[in-house]
């Protein structure tokens, strides 16, 4: 498939943005991603915030013309298998994508990528990560039902592959407004740490309560960089995801040798 017309460089961000960027990180309590149906209810303001433990929140709004809250589905179950497609969404940081799994005999966008692994390589800021994203229901969030043609969720654990540390959460809240839609993206950093191995799952429980020692691995800069990030890539998105779904979106939905 040539995906050339597709690959444009980043725009410039707004004003609005980069003066988001510019605020310091703020010192708030939060909730935990198991209360996201209160916490996407709530007018909390682009940025990062940090609590007393060191940990992280960090917040960032897209407003995507043209995009509808299935488009968003179907992007996350269509660009998972394959480098190329990963690198459209951030043509500087994305490296590499691959998925263990093959659903692509499934018809329903959501089956083929909630509940797998996607690995993949890329820069937040200047640090190179290997990253396991494992895509969750989102019920294990606590959201309700949601009906596709007004609102999705992407919601996900993130292990770093170098230590094996589950190190974050992510939630892509996806709503139809009167351009297109709002997607209100929420990341937790450090407020769970976990490791598959009970060992050293009992010394990442004592390690996280020394709080200046997880800043030294999770820590202003990382979220500061995280926050750009997905401004930059889901800002990107939105730019060509119309065009593209409307190119193959459906017909993928047939064809799954796409």
């Amino acid at each position: 498939m040539d995906l050339s017309k597709y690959k444009t460089p980043l725009s410039p961000l707004s004003a609005s943005v980069t003066s988001s960027l510019s605020k310091e990180v703020v010192l708030m309590e939060f909730n935990d991603p198991s209360h996201s149906d209160e916490i996407v209810k709530l007018d909390i303001l682009d940025g990062v915030y940090k609590d007393k433990k060191n940990s992280y929140f960090v917040k960032c709004t897209t407003l995507m013309q043209e995009v509808r809250p299935l488009m968003i589905d179907w992007w996350f179950a269509w660009h998972l298998p394959d480098s190329e497609r990963y690198q459209l969404w951030h043509p500087l940081d994305h490296i590499s994508s691959k998925l263990t799994q093959d659903r692509s005999n499934l018809n329903n966008d959501k089956e083929r990528y909630i509940g797998i692994n996607s690995y993949v390589e890329e820069y937040i800021g200047k640090k190179y990560s290997k990253l396991c994203i494992s895509f969750l229901d989102p019920k294990e969030f606590g959201l309700g039902a949601l009906d596709i043609n007004t609102s999705t969720a992407i919601c996900a654990r993130v292990t770093d592959m170098e230590t094996g540390v589950k190190i974050a959460n992510l939630l892509h809240y996806v709503e139809n407004n009167d351009i297109g839609s709002k997607m209100q993206s929420y990341f937790w950093l450090g407020n769970n740490l976990e490791h598959d191995n009970k060992l050293i799952n009992s010394f990442l429980t004592y390690f996280s309560k020394i709080h200046f020692l997880k800043g030294l691995f999770i820590n202003n800069k990382l979220a500061k960089d995280l926050l750009r990030h997905c401004y930059e890539e889901m800002n990107h998105l939105a730019s060509f995801l119309p065009e593209l779904y409307k190119d193959i979106g459906t017909s993928s939905n047939l064809d799954k040798s796409l």
